[in-house]
Order: C-alpha cells, then sequence, then structure tokens
C-alpha cells in the first residue's frame, strides 16, 4: 500500500490518498482543500477512489470534499455526530475564520469500531471525542497504520476551545490510542508523522 501526503488549504491540513500499488484502488482521507490538485494527483495515479474519509467535521479537513466526492462519483464517510458539524458553518469554523461558509455532505455514518472495509485495506473507525464530539480516528491493524486527524500530533494533541470539543474526552481519547502497539505509525491531520511508542513516552498530555 502506498500512502501520499499532500498539504492542502491554508492551514496546511494533511491529505491523504492512499492506495494498492497493483490495483490503483483507494482512498482519500481529510480533503480539506485545494480540490484540483486532489484530483489532479488521482487523475496522475490512474487512481480509482472508492471513499472519501472525513476524520472530523472541521473545515479545514472538509473544504474539498463535496467536489472531490463528487467529480469522483464516490461517498464521503464520517460519524453521526461530526456529519453535523460538518454541515454547520458557524460550528466547523469556516464562517469565523474563512469569512465564508463551507459545509461537506456526509453520505455514510460510522460507528465506534465500525470497519470501513474495501477489501485492499480494511480500517477501523475509532470513535474519539475530545477535538470534536465526533472525532473519527482510522487504524488498520494489519498495517500498524493509524490516522488521528486533529486528535494526537508530534509531541502534541489537538485544541479543546473549539464547539463541541472537550479536555476530559480528548484526555481519554488520548489514553486509548496509546493503548495500540506501540510499533503503530501515526499520520495525524497536520506536521510529520509519529509513533505510538513515541507519543505515549514523550507526549505532554502525560506530564504531570
Amino acid at each position: 500500500m502506498i500512502i501520499t501526503t499532500m498539504p492542502v488549504g491554508s492551514f496546511n491540513t494533511n491529505c491523504y490518498i492512499l492506495y494498492h500499488d497493483d490495483t490503483k484502488r483507494g482512498i482519500i482521507i481529510d480533503p480539506g482543500g485545494d480540490a484540483d490538485l486532489v484530483l489532479a494527483r488521482v487523475k496522475a495515479y490512474d487512481l480509482k477512489i472508492h471513499a472519501i474519509l472525513l476524520t472530523h467535521g472541521h473545515f479545514d479537513h472538509i473544504a474539498a470534499a463535496n467536489e472531490v466526492a463528487t467529480q469522483l462519483d464516490v461517498k464521503i464517510y464520517a460519524s453521526k455526530q461530526d456529519a453535523a458539524l460538518a454541515a454547520d458553518p458557524q460550528l466547523n469554523g469556516s464562517r469565523l475564520l474563512m469569512h465564508k461558509d463551507v459545509i461537506c455532505n456526509v453520505d455514510k455514518f460510522l460507528d465506534d469500531r465500525e470497519y470501513a472495509d474495501f477489501g485492499w485495506i480494511k480500517l477501523r473507525a475509532l470513535l474519539t471525542p475530545g477535538h470534536t464530539a465526533g472525532h473519527i480516528c482510522y487504524y488498520a491493524k494489519q498495517l500498524n497504520l493509524l490516522f488521528s486527524g486533529d486528535l494526537l500530533f508530534k509531541g502534541s494533541y489537538g485544541r479543546y476551545d473549539l464547539p463541541t470539543s472537550n479536555f476530559d474526552d480528548l484526555k481519554n481519547s488520548l489514553q486509548r490510542l496509546f493503548a495500540l502497539p506501540p510499533e503503530t505509525e501515526v499520520y495525524p491531520g497536520h506536521g510529520n508523522p509519529t509513533a505510538i511508542g513515541y507519543e505515549k513516552e514523550y507526549n505532554p498530555i502525560n506530564r504531570g
């Protein structure tokens, strides 16, 4: 499996394109902007995209989702809680920070521990509230991969002062991630990759 990272939008959100190297079947995680660039990359790699997965509903993770989904004729997946966030420009931050309304229409709701199974890859949705009430991390146990959205960053963690966020929930969700195997590679919503073992030992959420 190949993972391509594309920083998109004004907040340099990590949009991930995952695909099988032989079959060219793929998925997209968090197309947060620059739809033309995302679509151009899909075309350049000659990919057949099967779905768009959202970690949460903030505008910088959803801004290109509707356009990309329409152009590729695929469905958008997220939690039910954050589908409501993605559809509300006041809650998702676009009206305040972008001075325009950005929305996303989610087609399929994922529950905690439910699998998004595309044959060549099987991602388990882990409901990890804190940054938002319906934040999801996507875990591929067979590949030791975790896509952590804005819950866990390298040496840091997500904000908890935004609509539907909660610090106690965030701490509990991070501890859930830290229970994963230490060799699990973590691909966050912003910044560089990390690993569960490193974050369990060095992340400031565990200090004091």
